[in-house]
């Protein structure tokens, strides 16, 4: 029984030793990798939108599953996206989401008093596909990104890695337990878009990123 007991205890101090070799790399790459993207928002962050630029209203949706309770990121997405917009400086405004998220977004944002052409993005269902759609169906205009703090960071990122030139319009981050749980949740959301830059930046959907947006009715 006690050479048993000395086996184990031997098993475990290896698998601790593994735990920690295999720990510490993982941390610092997730530290770093956070810190990397958060360094992309520096001075870019709230300004003025550009003359000509396009809006890049960020998915997010507007209630939980139970089709009743609001979540804490849509109301703010789109009064920021109806105050960038106002004045006339953008030429157009994005709804970039799932197809669901899409239209409901382009709704509200109409509802809302948006002057400013919507043209609906269906296929943007992750960040990067966002952010590669805008850059290949408006080559050439400045994009602004619209959603809370810490995904805007993320989106400014990824234009910098794909040669697109982009501003960010942040919105308050909203009130609500799942408000810090989506913040926290980009904590992770951040070493995942390094690796999917080191992989080749693809996008989610097989429709060509220069197809498939459509003028919101």
């Amino acid at each position: 029984m006690a050479i048993r007991r000395e086996k184990d205890g031997t098993v475990a101090r290896i698998a601790k030793r593994l735990l920690c070799w295999m720990g510490f790399p993982l941390l610092g790459f997730a530290v770093l990798s956070n810190l990397w993207i958060w360094s992309a928002a520096v001075g870019r962050m709230g300004g003025e939108v550009p003359e000509g630029s396009v809006i890049v209203l960020l998915g997010t949706n507007e209630f939980f599953r139970d089709g009743v309770t609001p979540t804490a990121t849509y109301r703010q997405r789109i009064t920021r996206t109806v105050e960038a917009a106002r004045g006339g400086r953008a030429a157009l405004v994005i709804s970039s989401g799932t197809g669901e998220q899409a239209a409901a977004m382009a709704k509200a944002l109409k509802s809302q008093g948006c002057l400013t052409p919507v043209e609906l993005d269906p296929y943007g269902w992750r960040t990067l596909d966002s952010v590669l759609r805008a850059k290949a169906q408006h080559s050439g205009r400045t994009l602004v990104f619209v959603s809370q703090g810490w995904h805007c960071t993320r989106a400014l990122w990824w234009a910098d890695r794909l040669g697109v030139a982009a501003v960010a319009a942040p919105c308050e981050y909203g009130d609500g337990f799942d408000a810090h749980v989506s913040a926290a949740r980009d904590v992770l959301a951040k070493p995942k878009a390094v690796i999917d830059w080191v992989l080749g930046s693809r996008p989610s959907s097989p429709l060509p990123v220069d197809q498939g947006n459509v003028p919101a009715r």
